[in-house]
């Protein structure tokens, strides 16, 4: 009976003692000063500004090859020659069609000086005749006929005309066939359209090149390797945060030690969809004065946001923590309701009122959920997911407001977004840090310029040398 009382009292110490609260153990990290670069990185192409690729009009076989890999260009430089055989041929022709021609059109000539000397001869015997008749000394038949000897050297002279011109017509003709005959002859010399380095040949001496619907590439031309362009692919996400201006630094795998610097020159507009991964293109100029960079490297690009130094500086942990049982955000009862704020301002019908409470109960859902698996990922970032939930938020109202009513709210949001800001600058965020007791006691303050691992602080009651709390252990 006593051993039974033994074991009781032992298992009821132990289930008591296992039932003993856990203890949460807070990780802090003091603030500090120092240096903030914000950067967003991504890849790209070097190419050359201009690159011209030299093709041939005509056909032919390449009989001589006047430059080469690398070589440097002028503009109107021969650079390649065509057979020419076969369109000095054309040519020769072409004059002497044209000298037929000048030939018809100088007999035709002739042929209407005979006809104006056969018209005037015709009109004196009419004219001679009328008077015969008119003094009875001839008959009508006789002045029927001389009428009619006048009338057909009329018509000789308009049959003369039409021929001189249908001469003039085919000279016109022969002409421009001559012309096009010295046009392709001259198009067997391939010469440099632009001032450049022939960077890619795609012919030899021998080979038949044949011109048909496109023109055949026979040399690419780079019109100034001093200066580059980089084509870089900008994830939709951070392409918000690419303007034109900006500082570039980027490596290529050729030089891996040495830095090359360039700036943004534009934001493309147009999105290219792979994979269901939407990316812009962003051009980026690159002196290249030493002729290091080469047309085709990919070059690892940091486009530099903005650049601090010296500054009170947070980790970024710290904005991600909050203790269990803590509102998601500083202030979030403070916020109005938005959806209200809307309807009423655009007076909207029952139907449409309904749709965007929908709109921004989802849009808060969603939030809420992007906040709680951001709690759990202490890589997540929370502010990327808001703006891409705002994003969408926006899209949906643009499909159901009218354009009128999408503007009014637009500049509502401009509106609320002034008045939020006035007299602060930077985001609203909130930190945690440990009180005399050692409990987590917020602190809102203001944040600026940020990176992957810290953010600067503007403003809050907080200090260089202050420990903020990262991250929360459970301890037995």
């Amino acid at each position: 009976m006593s051993a039974v009382v033994v074991i009781s009292v032992a298992a009821g110490f132990w289930l008591f003692a296992g039932a003993e609260p856990q203890q949460i153990q807070y990780q802090t990290q003091t603030l500090a000063r120092g240096d903030i670069e914000s950067v967003v990185n991504t890849a790209g192409t070097t190419r050359a500004v201009v690159t011209v690729e030299v093709g041939t009009e005509v056909s032919g076989l390449i009989t001589e090859l006047y430059v080469d890999f690398n070589d440097d260009v002028s503009q109107g430089q021969a650079i390649a020659k065509l057979d020419d055989r076969s369109y000095v041929a054309k040519l020769r022709q072409a004059q002497a069609d044209v000298v037929m021609a000048q030939a018809s059109l100088a007999q035709q000539q002739a042929t209407l000086t005979k006809s104006n000397t056969e018209l005037a001869r015709a009109e004196r015997a009419f004219k001679r005749q009328q008077q015969l008749v008119q003094q009875k000394l001839s008959n009508q038949s006789e002045l029927d006929d001389a009428l009619a000897a006048f009338e057909t050297a009329q018509a000789q002279i308009l049959l003369a005309d039409a021929q001189i011109q249908s001469a003039q017509a085919q000279l016109l003709q022969r002409n421009a066939q001559l012309e096009q005959a010295q046009l392709d002859l001259d198009r067997t010399t391939i010469r440099s359209p632009v001032n450049g380095t022939v960077i890619d040949r795609q012919v030899d001496t021998g080979q038949t090149v044949a011109a048909s619907l496109s023109a055949p590439t026979l040399f690419t031309i780079a019109q100034d390797l001093s200066q580059m362009q980089i084509e870089a692919d900008v994830d939709e996400a951070d392409i918000g945060k690419v303007q034109q201006g900006q500082q570039v630094r980027f490596q290529v795998d050729a030089y891996p030690g040495q830095h090359f610097r360039g700036s943004v020159a534009q934001v493309r507009k147009a999105a290219t969809n792979t994979n269901n991964v939407v990316t812009y293109k962003v051009i980026i100029n690159a002196p290249n004065q030493q002729q290091l960079l080469l047309p085709g490297m990919t070059a690892n690009l940091n486009i530099v946001r903005g650049q601090q130094t010296q500054v009170l500086r947070v980790p970024n942990a710290a904005l991600r923590f909050k203790p269990a049982g803590s509102s998601n955000s500083p202030a979030a009862g403070e916020r109005p309701d938005q959806a209200a704020e809307l309807i009423n301002s655009l007076q909207l019908n029952a139907e449409k009122a309904a749709k965007v409470r929908r709109l921004y109960d989802t849009f808060r859902d969603n939030l809420q959920q992007a906040r709680a698996q951001g709690a759990d990922n202490p890589m997540a970032d929370a502010r990327q997911a808001f703006s891409r939930e705002r994003q969408k938020l926006q899209n949906e109202l643009q499909m159901l407001l009218s354009e009128p009513e999408y503007q009014q709210y637009l500049k509502l949001t401009d509106e609320r977004r002034a008045t939020r800001q006035k007299g602060a600058t930077g985001t609203a965020a909130q930190l945690w840090l440990l009180d005399n007791t050692g409990q987590p006691q917020a602190v809102n303050i203001r944040i600026g310029l940020s990176n992957d691992e810290y953010s600067e602080v503007l403003s809050g009651e907080v200090k260089d040398g202050d420990a903020v709390i990262v991250r929360a252990v459970r301890v037995d």
